[in-house]
């Protein structure tokens, strides 16, 4: 058999695009593989690892989008075992399991591939290859061609001696491989490539071969005894004493290497012609993905999913509203947005309403324009005579950006917004909870659209903004029409996103009827003592003087208490204390942490502290509550932000009702100030170490369970494993450390922390962390284990599935590895309390237990109402019930209810 020579190759080709005699088959695994090994690591913000994604899909659009494939399917491989194992044990044996990154990554490909809507060949226990193998003699039966999309040497036996049917495309190096090319690299025809390669053998494989042959020799041996049959029929003729012998003692590895590294070409496969013939691929589907890995460049095609034509107009004819509600009614979606004179839904007027079907339409109808000139507008009694039955209509779907802002403001005006709705707003908050989730910002993200608002035309200079009621209503449809449509296509978007990634129930059964649970909440308000915060403000008044003079009398000379630079010189210069830490221009700094360690040393730091703290919540809450107060109402409307912590915390603002403190005599004077109408008493129930509990069942650690199950005092019994002495003789000492231990846990304290709160050396509280760890063995595997499925990119979940990214888990930066680590342990606990406060108020906000009760503020884990004083013990009764059933756990939920005159009393 002659050694065919370069001379020889004519060169083979690819057929021309669009071929309808030929099929694509690609080696996808193959691929995946040789793009994770050959591409720099590259993750996502989110901390995803990405690059072999990148790789795989560069190749998949050359493929695509270069040679337009007629037919096209890809081939993976399947888990577990193969025939190949039963044949040798020694197959594959020696390697590693894949990394974690690896699989991750070949699942987001596999995801890809069915979004280019290409057909996949993979049955359990067999390999890609062979797959293949299947699919071309299949093919070839059926009349095609095929062209391998492969760099992998064992697929190039498929290709035959006598004619091009059957080609191989390296796409990563542009090289084709037909019968010339195999010939030319390997010294043997591709009919004889499956004998060169059992004696050579595959490392990768661990395919034995027989040790000293590399492909030199083995093509001398083919080509002058034509297989390993022939080599082994004639071994008495090979001169060559060290081959001869290596031949011989391993003659059976190179038999079943002969069986291993053959192809098995004659499984029955599925073969449909109309199903592999390659069509559109799934734009919408593609840029979603690509939008999650942050394939900027790759986006540019998929960017254009809103309509060409996007139409925004003014409506000012009662008939062309309702023509509009006719479309409405028929699309069954309503998108709807609100412009007002006044940030908050609780004051101001309606300037406007936007509202849509559906992609590409955007009408604006001005309510309360006023300009020159301006033309007349539809009164508001019409629009709600028109639109108040979508609005209240069970079968239509409500849409928009922060639906709850709108349903306030609706409400004050007499409109009640019914049946089901979706909000873009808290969409965007579940698929990822870390970004700003306004519609600016999540249009550019998602859609590639900039969205220009009617703040960002305006003049940034003092006095020259135009308020919005003052502009000519045409222009103001371009800014007000065009926020509703994209709010209809960030819909359609989210929608299918939202349940293929398991947050549908999330959003369906709590993020959308809490939504309207605290659009109540809003628009009912809650009342506060006026009086009684003025006179809390004159005492205060009367202390902080006094602390004033205390803080220049210890500094020895008068100075500004309020004046940071006065006050570094006193400390750090006259003082003599020392520096602790250091502002980020370099400065010494005089913040709260310094103080408090530098009290230790010297009153005047211990003075200033007391007095920026009683400053703070003069400023905070004294003063400003008053301003808040709704003329309108009495009461102060808070607004609660359901998009904005990514623990799935609520939190509250304008003003911010969340952060008064309870523990401090001050804090419980203001919470005073908040009280019931007369008739009614504040009432207030507040789960009892939650987290604790919480972290008892997702760790399943059997000494956290028996605790709670049995009641015991979780303090004491830690207090008994750490310090190792029986329950009877742990010290108030030894169970306030035990506590500070218990909850220093679940926010990943570590001993430093734990040092400085216990008052003990770092090495002992490294000690104490140990020991509870030793005990709770359970909890450490549950913070391990939490901490590894977030590093290997998958996201940090709670008990409901909200989930959290966290990309810094690989960050080169250790302060900021630790920091999210320290958030992974964290987030499943403080993130499935937030899930479970928000189950307990859409029970008790959806149903009150009787008229005229009223939930008016929630904070953290309490829940806070207006109840009549005649049902007291009856609502306390059922809020109990329900909070306490919110969830199913493995340790029983405990809920403290109690009421009085003012939420302090309760």
């Amino acid at each position: 058999m002659p050694r065919p020579t370069s001379a020889a190759t004519e060169g083979s080709r690819l057929p021309p695009a669009e071929s309808e005699k030929h099929l694509y088959l690609i080696d996808l695994s193959g691929y995946v593989f040789r793009a994770y090994h050959a591409i720099a690591p590259l993750s996502s913000s989110k901390g995803e690892p990405t690059h072999a994604v990148l790789g795989t899909v560069n190749m998949l659009q050359k493929v695509v989008n270069e040679k337009k494939p007629h037919m096209l399917a890809v081939a993976m491989d399947s888990k577990g075992r193969t025939f190949r194992h039963d044949l040798d044990a020694r197959y594959k044996s020696h390697r590693p399991p894949p990394p974690p990154d690896l699989g991750q990554q070949m699942a987001r490909c596999e995801e890809i591939v069915r979004a280019y809507n290409i057909p996949v060949y993979q049955v359990n226990g067999m390999e890609a290859d062979d797959l293949i193998a299947a699919v071309v003699q299949r093919a070839l039966g059926e009349g095609f061609d095929v062209v391998i999309v492969s760099s992998d040497k064992d697929l190039m036996q498929l290709v035959r001696d006598e004619d091009s049917r059957v080609v191989m495309w390296d796409s990563m190096r542009d090289r084709v491989y037909g019968p010339a090319e195999v010939a030319s690299k390997w010294g043997v025809p591709p009919s004889k490539l499956r004998d060169l390669l059992a004696l050579v053998g595959d490392t990768s494989d661990n395919i034995p071969g027989v040790p000293g042959i590399g492909p030199k020799t083995a093509g001398d041996l083919i080509r002058a005894y034509g297989s390993v049959e022939g080599i082994y029929a004639n071994l008495d003729k090979i001169t060559k004493a060290k081959l001869k012998e290596s031949l011989t003692l391993h003659e059976a590895d190179a038999r079943v290497s002969y069986e291993l590294v053959g192809l098995k070409s004659d499984m029955d496969v599925a073969w449909d012609a109309a199903h592999l013939r390659y069509g559109e691929p799934n734009k919408e589907e593609l840029r979603r993905l690509f939008t999650e890995l942050e394939f900027s460049r790759l986006l540019d095609p998929f960017k254009a999913t809103t309509p060409k034509v996007r139409s925004f107009s003014c409506v000012l004819e009662t008939r062309e509203l309702e023509a509009f509600a006719l479309r409405a009614r028929a699309a069954g979606r309503l998108g709807i947005e609100i412009d007002r004179t006044a940030p908050e839904p609780t004051r101001g007027a309606i300037v406007g309403l936007s509202v849509s079907s559906g992609p590409g339409e955007g009408l604006y109808i001005p309510i309360s324009h006023r300009y020159l000139g301006v033309p007349k507008q539809l009164a508001w009694a019409e629009v709600t005579r028109v639109l108040g039955p979508l609005l209240e209509d069970p079968l239509i779907t409500k849409v928009g950006h922060d639906l709850k802002s709108a349903e306030v403001l609706l409400r004050r005006f007499g409109t009640q917004v019914g049946g089901p709705v979706f909000d873009t707003m808290l969409a965007a908050y579940l698929l990822d909870p870390e970004p700003a989730n306004g519609l600016k910002e999540v249009a550019q993200r998602e859609l590639g659209i900039e969205l220009v608002t009617y703040e960002d035309s305006q003049s940034k200079q003092r006095g020259m903004q135009v308020p919005f009621e003052q502009i000519e209503v045409e222009r103001a449809a371009q800014f007000a029409a065009a926020r509703v449509e994209l709010a209809c296509v960030l819909a359609e978007s989210f929608a299918s996103r939202i349940d293929t990634q398991g947050l549908g129930p999330l959003m369906h059964d709590v993020e959308l009827p809490l939504s309207r649970v605290l659009a109540e909440m809003e628009a009912a308000g809650v009342l506060v003592d006026v009086p009684r915060l003025e006179a809390i403000g004159k005492r205060v008044e009367v202390l902080l003087l006094e602390l004033e003079a205390k803080a220049k009398a210890v500094a020895g000379r008068d100075f500004s208490v309020r004046s940071r630079d006065q006050l570094e010189k006193i400390l750090f210069d006259e003082l003599g204390l020392p520096v602790l830490k250091r502002t980020p221009k370099g400065g010494r700094s005089t913040d709260a942490s310094v103080l408090e360690e530098l009290a230790e040393q010297h009153e005047l730091p211990r003075v200033i502290c007391e007095y920026r703290e009683i400053d703070k919540l003069k400023g905070t809450y004294i003063e400003a509550l008053p301003r808040a107060v709704n003329p309108e109402t009495g009461r102060i409307h808070t607004r609660f932000d359901q998009a904005m912590a990514a623990t799935g915390r609520l939190s509250s603002r304008d003003p911010n009702l969340q952060n008064i403190p309870v523990r401090t005599e001050l804090g419980r004077e203001i919470r005073s100030a908040f009280i019931a109408p007369p008739g009614s008493v504040i009432m207030s129930a507040d789960y009892s170490q939650v987290e604790l509990r919480l972290l008892a069942h997702l760790s399943g650690d059997p000494e956290l369970i028996e605790a709670f199950q049995t009641g015991e005092d979780i303090h004491v019994r830690t207090a008994s494993l750490v310090f190792d002495v029986p329950k009877a003789e742990v010290t108030r000492e030894m169970r306030n450390r035990a506590k500070t231990i218990n909850f220093g846990v679940i926010y990943g304290m570590g001993d430093s922390a734990l040092a400085k709160q216990t008052g003990v050396t770092r090495p002992e509280a490294a000690r104490f962390i140990e020991a509870y760890f030793t005990r709770y063995a359970g909890v450490r595997a549950f913070m391990e284990q939490t901490i590894e499925k977030a590093r290997s990119g998958e996201a940090v979940r709670t008990l409901l599935g909200r989930r959290r990214f966290l990309p810094n888990l690989h960050s080169a930066n250790r302060g900021l590895r630790m920091e999210a680590e320290r958030v992974a342990k964290n987030t499943p606990i403080q993130g499935t309390a937030a899930d479970l406060m928000k189950v307990a108020m859409v029970k008790l906000g959806t149903h009150p237990v009787a008229p005229d009760v009223r939930m008016v503020l929630t904070v953290h884990d309490e829940l806070v109402f207006e109840v009549p004083a005649r049902d007291v013990e009856k609502v306390a009764a059922h809020v109990k019930e329900e909070m306490q059933a919110a969830m199913k756990l493995e340790v029983p939920l405990v809920v403290d209810v109690g009421w009085g005159e003012s939420w302090t009393a309760a």
